[in-house]
């Protein structure tokens, strides 16, 4: 990156050392620090004046504009400005002042008026966060079991807007005299778009669920509603929303006493909490509720809290609790109401891409 100067003195006794000029390779972003180190990687994104670098070397790591003294990018750049206003560009941060570049015509702003910086180019998989974790549990002998539970999750940011996605697959079987029983078969995707306000209040303009459950006699349950959301926290290490708004739920059942489907309005509640305790471990909370009609369940929980591990890069290991509740359960014809509360606690290996 760089090319060592040296040059001597008039005795042609003493060789002084001269600080080095950038030589900046097109492949990677450049992030120059306050103590003078250079950086190569990717620039993943800014909020909250907080940066989000890949670095080539060190992985994915966070800085604050007070322990950065230039920043170079490769790629196009939208920025979004206090006033609102939205504008992209090659971008160049440096001495307080941002600079963009498109088409031959440079772009002048305070560093102080930038909100956020994401990428232009919408193909780059630099937008997207995503993750994929699967736990095993094979057990042979004089009976056969099989447990396994495969997550998944994506985000993709801009400016303005937040895309997620979540996915739960949870299965258990034993077999004995090639006799299958299933014990468990749960389905979870949940998925919502937010729209930031400003830095603290935004809206999630539609979220959608599509959840099944044979323990609980659900054969699928359609959820679609709208809600306000804010900031409680967010800073580098954590991070927590709250959001709270209307929903519409139909459920259709396996095999019910009454009716064999229900519809109802809805009131949900969600909270996430995200908490970098190290650069190898994170915690997570992630805690829903709806409240519904008393045919259809009356309350509605989903909580989910545990660790994040990361022990080789890109790969975690993840200690997670699951806890589902239905407080008015719909029983199956001639049986008893399922329970209301299912647990898990389940240790699984992921991968982040």
């Amino acid at each position: 990156m760089s090319r060592d100067i040296y040059a001597q003195s008039n005795d042609m006794s003493v060789v002084t050392w001269q600080k080095p000029t950038p030589v900046f390779s097109q492949s990677f972003d450049w992030l120059k620090l306050t103590s003078d180190e250079w950086l190569k990687g990717d620039i993943i994104s800014m909020y909250d004046d907080e940066l989000e670098f890949d670095s080539d070397e060190f992985g994915v790591r966070f800085f604050d504009w007070e322990d950065i003294s230039e920043l170079r990018s490769r790629f196009d750049q939208q920025i979004r400005l206090a006033d609102g206003q939205i504008v992209q560009g090659f971008l160049i941060v440096k001495e307080g002042h941002l600079t963009l570049i498109s088409g031959g015509t440079e772009q002048h702003f305070p560093l102080a008026d930038l909100l956020s910086i994401t990428s232009a180019a919408d193909t780059r998989k630099e937008l997207w966060d995503a993750k994929v974790s699967v736990g095993v549990d094979l057990n042979k002998g004089n009976s056969n079991q099989l447990d396994y539970l495969v997550t998944a999750q994506a985000q993709r940011r801009t400016p303005f807007t937040r895309l997620r996605a979540d996915f739960t697959f949870n299965y258990s079987e034993a077999s004995n005299d090639d006799v299958t029983n299933v014990s468990v078969n749960t389905r979870r995707f949940n998925t919502y778009l937010d729209w930031f306000f400003n830095a603290e209040i935004f809206f999630r303009v539609l979220e959608y669920e599509n959840y099944s459950d044979l323990q609980q006699n659900i054969k699928v349950r359609h959820s679609v509603g709208t809600s306000l959301g804010y900031h409680i926290v967010n800073t580098k290490r954590i991070e927590w929303d709250f959001t709270v708004g209307p929903s519409y739920q139909s459920t259709l059942y396996h095999s019910a006493a009454a009716n064999e489907s229900d519809d109802s309005a809805a009131l949900s509640f969600s909270t996430l909490f995200e908490y970098q305790i190290s650069s190898k471990i994170d915690y997570i909370l992630d805690y829903q509720m709806q409240f519904v009609s008393e045919e259809s369940g009356a309350r509605n929980h989903h909580f989910k809290s545990g660790f994040e591990l990361e022990f080789i890069k890109d790969l975690d290991i993840d200690l997670l609790f699951y806890f589902d509740r239905i407080a008015k359960p719909v029983a199956v014809i001639v049986q008893e109401a399922p329970e209301s509360n299912d647990y898990r606690l389940v240790l699984s290996v992921g991968y982040r891409f």
